[in-house]
């Protein structure tokens, strides 16, 4: 029989989503790789990643699929930015020789600002943490402030149909629709170029088997 999660499990799952901590937050952290990949894989292939672009990641999770990035061209240099220690300790763990080389590297940073400097990336991509934004304007503009002049801006999401079926989501999300988002990236000074709807069949956080479907967006600066 199905395990109907108390209100108390729920909450639980929703912060671990948002920041995962401690050993939860490890199993947190590669269940969201396997059920992110997809996502991730198509965020990255509409960077359409060039050799020697510098590219950041917000929200990196446990970093599983930075060695794919990589791969994409040469010379590539990735930065990972996430709230959580946790995670960023098990990229780092994941990713050790690529740390070592020195083209990959990870920063902890609040969820409102990013310390990187201006114009320093080429690519700037995240995947299911616009929700978790605070303050959607005034993050967007930060990553403006560090995008190159004519620097692309992959954002991915769920739809909020699908999102909104899941029983966590009452407890600290932030659900949109497509509208939104597009509002919020042109009030930030973003061109949107491009936008990829899917639909992937996944396992849910709370061990369902679902249809999502979800957007790529894919802005200028």
């Amino acid at each position: 029989m199905e395990h109907q999660h108390s209100e108390e499990e729920l909450k639980n799952i929703a912060y671990q989503l948002g920041c995962p901590e401690g050993e939860h937050g490890i199993k947190t952290g590669e269940m969201m790789h396997a059920s992110n990949i997809g996502m991730t894989t198509s965020a990255i292939d509409a960077l359409d990643l060039k050799n020697n672009e510098n590219v950041l990641e917000i929200g990196h999770g446990n970093g599983g699929h930075i060695a794919q990035l990589l791969s994409k061209a040469e010379n590539l240099k990735y930065y990972g930015a996430d709230i959580s220690k946790t995670i960023i300790a098990e990229a780092e763990k994941i990713n050790q020789e690529f740390l070592t080389q020195g083209n990959v590297q990870f920063k902890l940073t609040d969820g409102n600002s990013l310390r990187f400097h201006d114009h320093q990336f080429d690519k700037i991509f995240t995947v299911n943490t616009i929700y978790f934004w605070r303050n959607p304007s005034g993050y967007l503009n930060e990553i403006k402030r560090t995008l190159k002049p004519n620097g692309i801006l992959a954002l991915c999401f769920a739809d909020k149909s699908f999102m909104q079926n899941l029983p966590f989501t009452s407890y600290g999300f932030t659900l949109y629709e497509v509208e939104k988002v597009k509002k919020l990236l042109e009030s930030a000074g973003f061109t949107i170029e491009n936008m990829v709807n899917k639909t992937e069949q996944i396992k849910s956080k709370t061990g369902q088997q679902v249809e999502r479907t979800y957007h790529v967006m894919v802005a200028s600066n």
